[in-house]
């Protein structure tokens, strides 16, 4: 019993660093609560890379809600707090990169490849319809050698 004592004791004492506390935002309206919860959902955490800075843990990003909510309760519109963020880490950190002159590649890219995609696909069943007309024309001279 004693050794299921320390057990359970143990277990406790190792979870205790990994608990977080709650985040309470207290806003004055409902509608800064949701615009809250969308711009954090948004904005992508430059040291997680992969999260937004609403599902990330990092310092980083509990800097990065407390000053949405900041920015929030100041009266600040979504694209004013969106090009805060992305004037002090770059585009990367919005979901959504504006289209300038540094994003054209990102932008544009794809729609590059379906286009020369598209021009292969053509190409290549024109030369296979070619390859099938010089076939058949062969079977038949060699059907007419052949009688």
């Amino acid at each position: 019993m004693r050794y299921f004592i320390h057990f359970v004791f143990g277990i406790l004492l190792i979870q205790a660093p990994f608990a977080e506390s709650i985040e309470a935002s207290i806003f004055e309206t409902e509608g800064q609560q949701s615009r809250y919860t969308q711009l954090i959902e948004n904005i992508r955490c430059p040291v997680c890379q992969g999260q937004s800075i609403g599902g990330s843990n990092s310092g980083l990003a509990k800097d990065l809600r407390e000053k949405v909510r900041e920015m929030i309760l100041d009266g600040q519109s979504d694209p004013q707090i969106y090009s805060y963020m992305v004037e002090r880490y770059g585009d990367f950190v919005v979901y959504k990169p504006p289209v300038n002159t540094k994003t054209y590649l990102l932008w544009f890219a794809p729609l590059f490849i379906l286009i020369l995609s598209l021009i292969f696909l053509f190409r290549s069943t024109k030369r296979n319809k070619e390859k099938t007309v010089n076939v058949s024309n062969d079977l038949e001279r060699a059907k007419k050698l052949l009688k």
